[in-house]
């Protein structure tokens, strides 16, 4: 049996703009110390400074975070710079969250406390656990498809958590499988070298496939006598230092669309589904997404015609992945609707990828 557990991380409406608090860049600038001022100039292309090393959790725009990793991972030719920015990420660059995760007594209730502060921490993503019998996978995905490239903002995200697991576990722990969005030909060897576990690419998030008895384990210096008082203290003060969480937005577009966005691929999406989220019910929502100008199906529609351009555009992934991620019972299917959306079959619009621009 099957349970979800889900962080609303993508808090703000999909139209508004995804931030990340500066205090990730730290694990960056600790990757890249051999190259010294060089970086400076890159910085200040993607509207980022050194300065801002000394306000932490100050908010940056989440697209230039992603691009400045990227361009730096080419401008410095290090192709696996997320994962070394995660090795280098651990409980002390978290600050006051240090006595927190250990306060946590194990490993499930530190990530658990940091599904809690996802969205104060970078909004506009997906951080998630879906609990079976003998493991728990959490995932992790940035909401606006529009990001991307992102491959060293997944492999920095997903080689701090082991980290930080290991930190706190054992140094000799590694998980049971790990799973990314982009393609990992070519890169897999190094992936599995680095997480020593099986590595799995184009998926439809990033995640961890944890063990249950991993995650449940008490902490060897866990003090049960204090940990909830403790907890209860370093929450309240943490909470009250990064201010109030976003709040959805009253558009019932936005609304429905985020919950599209994050259900698509995950479980099937219908209206009366979605309308129950929103505890309205089918009808009202219908009518309320009517009075906005558009349909449910319009919306669903432009969920699976986004997702289906970024997909295609990841290097190696096939039409049948593609399809069965959007929900449709095979590659004829998606074909026949990406051409409705397009004008062109998903070959063709590969091939256009393709042409220099």
């Amino acid at each position: 049996m099957e349970e979800v557990h889900e962080a609303e991380a993508a808090a703000l409406p999909t139209g508004s703009q995804g931030t990340i608090r500066l205090l990730f860049l730290t694990a960056m600038f600790s990757a890249l110390q051999d190259v010294g001022r060089r970086i400076d100039p890159l910085l200040r292309e993607h509207g980022m400074f050194r300065s801002q090393q000394e306000t932490p959790y100050e908010r940056v725009p989440l697209h230039r975070y992603v691009a400045l990793l990227e361009s730096a991972a080419a401008k410095f030719d290090r192709p696996y710079l997320g994962l070394a920015m995660g090795s280098s990420f651990g409980l002390t660059e978290l600050g006051p969250f240090y006595a927190l995760l250990r306060a946590s007594g194990t490993l499930r209730g530190a990530l658990d406390y940091l599904a809690l502060f996802q969205s104060r921490l970078q909004n506009q993503t997906l951080f998630e656990s879906t609990i079976e019998d003998e493991t728990t996978t959490y995932s992790y995905r940035i909401q606006d498809a529009k990001i991307w490239p992102r491959v060293q903002d997944a492999e920095f995200a997903i080689a701090g958590y082991v980290n930080l697991a290991k930190q706190l576990l054992s140094s000799k722990w590694s998980p049971v499988a790990v799973l990314f969005e982009h393609s990992v030909a070519g890169r897999q060897e190094q992936l599995v070298q680095h997480f020593r576990c099986p590595v799995r690419g184009n998926e439809l998030a990033n995640g961890l496939v944890l063990r249950n008895t991993d995650l449940d384990m008490p902490f060897a210096s866990a003090i049960p006598s204090e940990d909830r008082k403790l907890r209860t203290i370093l929450e309240w003060h943490l909470l009250d230092l990064l201010g109030p969480e976003a709040t959805p937005s009253d558009s019932f577009v936005d609304l429905t669309r985020d919950v599209i966005t994050r259900w698509l691929g995950r479980t099937h999406v219908d209206c009366a589904s979605v309308a129950a989220e929103l505890k309205l019910s089918e009808r009202s929502l219908r009518r309320r997404l009517t009075e906005e100008g558009t349909s449910f199906r319009e919306l669903l529609q432009d969920a699976r015609k986004e997702r289906a351009k970024t997909m295609l555009a990841k290097s190696g992934i096939s039409l049948a992945v593609a399809a069965e991620q959007l929900g449709y019972s095979d590659t004829a299917a998606f074909s026949r609707a990406f051409k409705e959306w397009t004008g062109v079959s998903p070959g063709r619009f590969l091939k256009q990828d393709d042409q220099p621009g």
